[in-house]
């Protein structure tokens, strides 16, 4: 299938999502789950995980975004993504992050990438491709996004739904980190979350940790804040042979801060 009949495709299996709503997909699974963080292009650190996890037809995917940019193949990698959720649609859910934004494209390779390789004629259906991604995603005990907790808070989960990725509330869902010994300001609105502020979060989306990817952990691949609350996974190696990062939970149900580590798998 072509570059533009797989975004044509995607983008109709991301509007139509069971338990979708607005900008959130809520539901509850018995199937193993199998988190991705951000792969930046890198074909072969999707293929590694793949081929790890094994022929898991009954697993659930969930993708944390950040699928273009800084990598050498970018549209080689969206080509596998897409057919992957092709192939699986109701087990594939591909959240947004802060890179599916053409601004950022221009400014970092997947603009150049595409116009060298001839395919500046399907800017409109990348754009169209991005705005149909979901920014969230409630997973039995787990609520998965890119960046990290919003300032102030939502008041309740409709309004967390309808954020949009330009507006407050969902800039700060693609961009926020949490605030650590790491923590450096991005700037442009975005702002640390506490402690306090993923309390609020996860009570207000009745859940026990947040999964999110955006920050690499050099030399690790992943960190723990806020007793083990807060996760995040990064599943590109950025050209350094640094660990690449993925989660398995066989029971997402089970999941807890007091046990999550033990299922983040290093490659």
């Amino acid at each position: 299938m072509s570059l533009r009949k797989l975004l044509i495709k995607s983008t109709e299996i991301n509007i139509r999502l069971p338990f979708r709503r607005d900008n959130m997909v809520e539901r509850d699974t018995d199937s193993p789950l199998v988190i991705i963080g951000d792969l930046h292009g890198e074909r072969d650190s999707l293929k590694d995980i793949i081929d790890v996890v094994g022929d898991e037809r009954d697993s659930l995917f969930l993708f944390l975004g950040d699928y273009v940019d800084r990598g050498s193949d970018c549209i080689g990698l969206l080509e596998d993504i897409l057919t992957f959720q092709a192939r699986n649609q109701d087990r594939v859910i591909l959240l947004r992050g802060n890179h599916e934004d053409w601004n950022m494209n221009v400014r970092y390779s997947f603009a150049g990438e595409l116009l060298a390789k001839g395919y500046e004629d399907m800017i409109e259906d990348i754009l169209a491709w991005y705005e149909s991604l979901p920014l969230i995603a409630l997973l039995d005990n787990i609520v998965a996004l890119h960046g990290g907790v919003p300032k102030p808070v939502p008041k309740d989960l409709k309004e967390l739904a309808r954020a949009q990725a330009f507006d407050p509330v969902g800039l700060q869902i693609l961009w926020n980190d949490p605030l650590d010994e790491q923590y450096w300001p991005r700037g442009g609105g975005t702002k640390a979350f506490t402690a306090d502020d993923l309390s609020a979060f996860l009570n207000l989306t009745g859940t026990k940790l947040l999964i999110r990817g955006h920050q690499y952990v050099p030399g690790r691949g992943y960190k723990l804040n806020f007793d083990n609350q807060c996760v995040t996974i990064f599943s590109a190696s950025y050209g350094y042979g640094w660990p690449r990062c993925f989660a398995y939970f066989p029971h997402p149900s089970e999941i807890s801060p007091e046990n999550v580590e033990r299922y983040i798998i290093r490659l």
